[in-house]
């Protein structure tokens, strides 16, 4: 078979040629000024509750409302302030009535864009009949109804509106714990990927897995799927190792508790939902490269404006490539992505939009984590030893095609469709260390190895239509929809050709060289094959404004659920080879049609404070627990609850949020061994016998504030306390939680002369996580680790890791930065496994300078 570095760079040089186009065709002339006029068509008048405030939030609120798209340079309406507007108007008078005393007036486009202009501006159009020049060339054009929530060119570390439940609402609406990370503060820490995104976040826990997708741990609990764009949930299970490259994206939303609602299957610890770039209304060009220790290299392009009809198709381009190195001796890796999206106006009600993602990755000399002695001590080795073959390799691909149409109906109602296709291939060959180490003798660790291929096929589709209705003098909101997840996969095992059960000395890595044999694949000899899931859900929500300042919302969610595998192998049920490839085990598993309630009450106490109290469910299917007698059947599925009440603020015009949240999550019917009947267990395809009384009890308290708390001051600050208990035997649930996590980070814009530099700093502080289990030893009669299970326990203690930026803005166009990680070079462990192995280090103290340009 060829090299797998060498695949990657081919595959790199054929994307070259795609970039390039795609960038020469962003770079097309800017988009022309429509012909406008300052008459606003007659429309029905409706009822309108706006508070006075910052006008940006007011506009905002205005453009959600009636659904009119309403185009404005950031710079145009800072520092502004809205009179508001209540009672029956059309939505000229409305608009009219926020910009009352501003200096601002609208003007409609033929496009049916409404464009605010200074008066005179205004004036000056109307008499040429057509819209300046000048107002259509400025760099940033806000469309506050047509993209809410976009955080990028904000320089902002919280956003307007959140998607993550279908439709844009602001982080005073959504009546559960939710965070977002900026394309700012994605920028500031050069955070590239999910997993960093995901330890900056409060109330979340990171654990290496040995793969590119680290585990997500939210309230004690595994978060198992992602959303795009707000679609239907992607499924990080069923051997999905997808990448998520930052660089495809403009944030990052967070729901901590359970997101039935939106998620249909999986734990109530939360959903995430993240948000791609789009295309711009004007032409920008923006480039980042980057140098950091142990040879990590990065460079992104990203283009994107208008291309043809007169901006009415706009399009975007963003290549990402990574060349690094690691702190583990012998590790590397490369990743070249590709991102590419079109956007067209199907006439003024409609956008069409169509994109995809391409990348390649390959990674030398992946391992598994360090072991422990038997005993759970530290084995005290450097941070940097070795315990992956040289020779390991992991390749793969993933490819994404997307289509999103938006399309407003009437003026208060929009009907949306996000549909996704991703494929994954993977091949994983490769030598790790495994095995407790005897703190007497110093023997146990082995080199073992695996070597198997993966394909993960998921096609998504979400369709919702929302708006607002007038009832009893009020003004409410409904959304409802259908999505579907349809996922397949399979899993291919192979017998390791490189001899295996060699001791490993890990004090001298170099003296047992695991290198013999060759790359050349072995036999077949398990595999998953179907692994398919499917599920379909309906779902709405109805918003109640009840009375003033109070707002009533219900939802509910039918689910339904399919689940099929097949698992065959040439390995009886002692571990031993034979010549007969069997099915081992068949697993169909299926969920009738399941209801998930969703219930919340929002109260505002002032214009910015506001209390609310919610109520969510989720359910997790448990095929491979069977219910006896034996072979038995699935059990019925797990079903978690989430209760929780808070009061958010938003503060200083709405450039800072805040939240403080007490929570009780609840997972009752899991998986127990029924003592009626004896353990049975089918080789790797499910065991008997069980039954649903398992429950888990989290709860605890959030604290979060975001955004620009002075001037010039960004800041990212979070507190969880949580208290999780198994309450069947009455331990520790998750362990691996911290009681007690703080997350913070800031900058500082530096005032008067020295405004060119830009200081921040951080940290995360967590308290004591520990891992206790047994783990299986080496059989040396079977060479394989079959052998008798010794008991483990150990704790990583507390530990508070700290980063810092120093930014140096060299003109208009171009800014060098330096971000330095574990600034005071902590030595902890971030994951903690068994005594065999799944221990990883944190990385050891690290830089990164960074050049940007924009332009």
């Amino acid at each position: 078979m060829p090299q797998p570095h060498r695949r990657a760079r081919r595959t790199a040089l054929v994307l070259r040629p795609l970039v390039a186009a795609l960038f020469l065709g962003a770079a097309a002339p800017a988009l022309l000024a429509q012909t406008a006029q300052t008459a606003v068509p007659a429309a029905a008048a409706r009822s309108y509750d706006i508070p006075a405030g910052a006008l940006e939030g007011a506009l905002t609120a205005f453009a959600r409302d009636t659904g009119i798209l309403l185009a404005y340079t950031s710079n145009l309406v800072q520092g502004r302030s809205s009179p508001g507007v209540r009672g029956s108007h059309n939505p000229s008078q409305a608009l009219a009535a926020l910009l009352a005393g501003t200096g601002l007036q609208a003007a409609i486009a033929e496009n049916g864009v409404w464009t605010l202009l200074r008066a005179e501006a205004a004036s000056a159009a109307a008499a040429s009949h057509a819209a300046p020049a000048g107002d259509y060339s400025l760099r940033e054009v806000r469309v506050a109804a047509g993209r809410p929530g976009v955080t990028e060119g904000t320089g902002s570390y919280t956003s307007d509106a959140l998607t993550i439940g279908k439709t844009a609402q602001s982080m005073r609406e959504l009546p559960q714990s939710v965070s977002v990370l900026t394309r700012q503060r994605l920028d500031d820490q050069n955070l590239t990927d999910l997993t960093q995104a995901a330890e900056q976040i409060v109330g979340l826990t990171v654990q290496d897995t040995g793969t590119r997708l680290t585990d997500i741990y939210s309230r004690g609990f595994m978060i198992d799927s992602v959303q795009l764009d707000g679609g239907a949930p992607m499924t990080t299970a069923n051997y999905a190792y997808i990448s998520y490259d930052m660089a495809e994206f403009d944030r990052v939303e967070i729901l901590r508790g359970a997101a039935g609602l939106i998620n249909g299957t999986g734990n109530p610890g939360g959903a995430v939902n993240l948000v791609r770039k789009m295309p711009t209304a004007t032409p920008q060009f923006n480039i980042t490269a980057s140098a950091g220790r142990w040879d990590n290299y990065r460079t992104e392009v990203d283009a994107s404006g208008p291309l043809a009809f007169d901006g009415k198709i706009r399009g975007r381009a963003v290549v990402a490539y990574e060349n690094r190195k690691y702190y583990t001796d012998g590790r590397s890796s490369e990743k070249p992505t590709l991102y590419g999206v079109l956007e067209a106006d199907l006439g003024p009600n409609a956008v069409l939009t169509l994109g995809g993602r391409d990348q390649v990755i390959h990674e030398n000399a992946y391992h598994q984590g360090m072991p422990r002695y038997s005993n759970g001590s530290d084995l005290g080795l450097a941070r940097n030893t070795a315990v992956g073959a040289p020779w390991g390799y992991q390749d793969g691909t993933s490819r994404e095609l997307f289509a999103k149409l938006d399309w407003r109906l009437a003026p208060r109602w929009t009907l949306r469709l996000n549909a996704t296709r991703t494929e994954e291939k993977s091949d994983f060959n490769g030598g790790y260390v495994s095995g407790a180490v005897n703190p007497i003798t110093l023997a146990g660790a082995r080199w073992t190895g695996s070597d198997f291929s993966i394909w993960n096929q998921q096609n998504l589709l979400d369709v919702n239509l929302s708006g607002a209705f007038d009832l009893l003098g009020r003004t409410h909101e409904l959304l409802v929809g259908a999505d579907m997840q349809d996922v397949k996969s399979t899993w291919k095992s192979y017998v390791v050709q490189r001899r295996t059960g060699q001791t490993a000395n890990l004090w001298d890595i170099g003296s047992t060289p695991y290198v013999s044999g060759d790359l050349t694949r072995g036999q077949l000899f398990r595999s998953y094959e179907p692994n398919d899931t499917r599920q379909y859900g309906a779902y709405g929500t109805l918003r109640l404004d009840v009375r003033d300042g109070t707002k009533l919302v219900l939802g509910a969610r039918a689910n339904k659920y399919q689940y099929n595998q097949v698992y065959s192998t040439f390995l009886d049920d002692s571990w031993a080879m034979t010549d007969t490839w069997r099915t081992a085990g068949v697993t169909q598993y299926r969920e009738p049609t399941k209801i998930v309630p969703f219930g919340g009450i929002i109260q505002d106490l002032t214009p910015e404070w506001t209390a609310y109290a919610s109520y969510a469910e989720i359910f997790n299917p448990q095929a491979y627990y069977k219910s006896g007698p034996a072979p038995g059947t699935g059990l019925e599925p797990m079903h978690g609850s989430n209760t929780e009440v808070g009061v958010k603020g938003e503060l200083l015009d709405g450039k800072l949020n805040t939240a403080f949240a007490l929570y009780r999550v609840v997972q009752k019917d899991r998986a127990i061994r029924d003592s009626r009947y004896p353990a049975t267990e089918t080789l790797f395809a499910g065991a008997c016998c069980y039954v649903n009384a398992g429950k888990v009890v989290s709860q605890g308290l959030d604290m979060e504030v975001s955004g620009e708390v002075a001037r010039g001051v960004n800041l990212y600050a979070g507190y969880t306390y949580n208290n999780n208990r198994n309450k069947t035997d009455n331990a520790v649930f998750s362990t691996i939680t911290p009681k007690h996590l703080l997350k913070f980070f800031g900058t500082w814009q530096l005032p008067g002369e020295a405004s060119a530099w830009k200081l921040g700093g951080g940290a995360t502080i967590n308290s004591k996580q520990y891992v206790q289990g047994t783990a299986a030893t080496w059989n040396p009669a079977a060479q394989n680790w079959s052998g008798a299970a010794a008991p483990f326990a150990y704790t990583q203690s507390g530990y508070a890791v700290w980063n810092a930026l120093a930014e140096y803005r060299i003109d208009q166009n171009w800014q060098l930065a330096l971000t330095v990680n574990n600034l005071f070079d902590k030595w902890y462990y971030r994951t903690v496994g068994s005594s065999a192995l799944g221990n990883f280090y944190g990385e050891p103290r690290n830089w990164k300078l960074t050049l940007r340009g924009r332009f």
